[in-house]
C-alpha cells in the first residue's frame, strides 16, 4: 500500500524493485510499477503492508542505469530533458568545490581570480535551484538561461517575505533601492 506525494488516498501496487538507494536521511525504491506499465522511484517511509512474493520473479532491464534516477548530489528528480549547467565559484569557493563530487557529468575548469567553473549536464533544474542557493554570493549561474531566472526569483520571493514582515532592517532597504 502506497501513497504518493500530494495524494489523499493510499493505492495498492505490485513494484518490482531494481534498486535501492539511501539519499538524505531517507531510503527510495527505484522499480516497475506493474499497473503503470513504468519505472517510478518510490520513498520507502510512504510504504505499509508490503508483502514479498517469492513465487515471482522479474528480470533487470539491460539499459536499466540507476544514474538516470538519481543525479548524484540532486536526488531523486528525473526529467527526459538534459540541461547543460554551468556555475562559476569565487576563489573562496574553489577549494571546496575541487574535493566534491556533486554530479558524475561535472567538470572543472580554473578561472581567473582563482575561481572554479563547473559544467555539468542534469536532467531537472529543481534541485539545482537549492544547492546554487545554498552557496550564496560564491557562486554565479552561466546557464542554462532558465537556471539563472529561477534562482533569481527565488532570491526575490526570499527578499519579499522579509521586507514585508517589516523585519528587513532601514540601512539594508535603503541599500537595495538604490541597487547596491
Amino acid at each position: 500500500v502506497y501513497r504518493s506525494h500530494g495524494k489523499d488516498h493510499d493505492e495498492r501496487i505490485t513494484v518490482h524493485p531494481y534498486a535501492m538507494v539511501f539519499h538524505r536521511d531517507a531510503i527510495y525504491c527505484v522499480g516497475f510499477h506493474t499497473a503503470r506499465g513504468e519505472i517510478r522511484t518510490l520513498l520507502v517511509d510512504r510504504m505499509r503492508d508490503t508483502q514479498c512474493e517469492t513465487n515471482q520473479r522479474f528480470e533487470l532491464p539491460d539499459d536499466f542505469s540507476i544514474e538516470e534516477y538519481f543525479q548524484g548530489e540532486f536526488g531523486i528528480w528525473r526529467s527526459n530533458e538534459k540541461h547543460r549547467v554551468i556555475v562559476e565559484f569565487d576563489a573562496a569557493a574553489t577549494e571546496y568545490v575541487k574535493t566534491r563530487k556533486v554530479h558524475h557529468s561535472q567538470r572543472l575548469a580554473a578561472i581567473a581570480g582563482g575561481g572554479v567553473r563547473l559544467t555539468m549536464t542534469v536532467g531537472d533544474l529543481t534541485p539545482v535551484v537549492s544547492w546554487v542557493l545554498e552557496w550564496g554570493p560564491r557562486v554565479r549561474v552561466i546557464e542554462p538561461l532558465e537556471l539563472q531566472r529561477r534562482v533569481i526569483g527565488e532570491l526575490q520571493k526570499a527578499l519579499q517575505v522579509y521586507e514585508t514582515a517589516g523585519d528587513m532592517p532601514k540601512k539594508a532597504k535603503r541599500s537595495r533601492k538604490e541597487g547596491g
